[in-house]
């Protein structure tokens, strides 16, 4: 299966997506967290060919927390699926996604570090093959400008749990846009703008 990763387009139209099955993207669409971003965004991911259109929301995507079900009614068609601490299988893999970061600032989708994040990841299915998170484990592609690690501490000890894990796909942290495998799992941090959000970076490319 080849999946088609990228996030953080933060209302930018991004041309030239490559081909494939299946379209991840991990969260922050939107630029100011409007209906009309979340329009737009559904407008950009009708007009690609891919099969089946997988999304999570991110911090950002402020439409998506307050009126949550009239955001999902927007984004879903036969297509296209929205995942909030959910899942959905195709072609025999498990994805399960889930729009959550540790709190920072005044944004959306944030709880706090500790106990509450625990919470949050302990829904994830053992089974998972896909995972889908809007922010990064621990110590992996999260580094910010400063060289800081600003990943999920208890995001990185669930995932050693996972024992049929093949994939973690994420965002959030613009400026460690790449790939790194680690115990057996390729890990891809697939943020497309900059830390002063420019589209630099392309959609990564992956075969499962």
């Amino acid at each position: 299966m080849r999946l088609i990763c990228l996030s953080d387009t933060h209302s930018e139209i991004i041309d030239n997506v490559p081909d494939g099955d299946v379209l991840i993207f991990a969260g922050d669409f939107s630029g100011m967290g409007t209906m009309m971003d979340v329009l737009n965004f559904k407008s950009w991911l009708n007009s690609l060919p891919h099969r089946k259109k997988i999304c999570i929301a991110g911090n950002h995507d402020r439409y998506l927390a307050e009126y949550n079900h009239i955001g999902r009614l927007l984004l879903e068609s036969e297509d296209t699926v929205y995942l909030e601490d959910s899942s959905i299988i195709i072609d025999g893999l498990k994805f399960y996604g889930s729009p959550w970061s540790p709190e920072f600032n005044n944004w959306f989708f944030m709880k706090p570090r500790g106990d509450e994040m625990a919470k949050v990841w302990a829904k994830i299915p053992t089974d998972t093959n896909v995972l889908l998170t809007h922010c990064p484990p621990y110590g992996i592609l999260d580094k910010n400008n400063r060289h800081q690690s600003c990943g999920c501490w208890d995001l990185a000890h669930r995932i050693k749990q996972l024992k049929q894990l093949k994939l973690h796909v994420f965002g959030h942290l613009h400026e460690s846009h790449g790939i790194l495998e680690k115990d057996g799992v390729k890990f891809v941090n697939c943020s497309v703008l900059d830390d002063i959000y420019a589209n630099v970076f392309e959609p990564i490319v992956i075969e499962v």
